[in-house]
């Protein structure tokens, strides 16, 4: 597949939605497309705004935000496995006051799905969601 082809199914690709480089590299690769041609369709898109993991971090963040459902260090771990840069992802959840929004999740969770817990069986559910400061006297 040449170039303009390979620019063509990734721009099709990205219309849909925010995707990461690593995302478009391996549709590419699943399509067959040559590993030069896909780092130069890669490059084109950077280029041209297409791709940016900085701004696809940001409005992943966003989105957790207004949807509260993982820690803190699940979304961490979420960006690391889509291919983002961990430096990038460590910056970005550093910019990111996010005391307020896991303290939110932490009640949520509290008040829903852990009620009827034991408050240790509770504190090792939220250990392992990756809340590292659970005091549930705050909550």
């Amino acid at each position: 597949m040449n170039f303009e082809e390979a620019k063509e199914k990734a721009v099709k690709y990205l219309v849909l939605a925010l995707r990461t480089e690593l995302e478009v590299r391996n549709k590419l690769k699943k399509i067959n497309v040559e590993d030069d041609v896909i780092n130069d369709v890669i490059e084109y898109l950077k280029e041209i705004g297409y791709i940016d993991d900085s701004k696809y971090v940001d409005s992943y963040l966003r989105q957790s935000i207004n949807i509260p459902k993982y820690s803190l260090y699940e979304i961490k771990m979420k960006l690391i496995q889509k291919g983002i840069d961990k430096n990038l992802v460590h910056k970005k959840i550093e910019e990111f006051n996010g005391k307020e929004y896991e303290r939110l999740l932490i009640e949520k969770l509290l008040n829903g799905k852990l009620k009827n817990m034991e408050p240790l069986k509770q504190k090792a559910y939220l250990y392992r969601r990756g809340f590292n400061n659970v005091n549930q006297e705050e909550y």
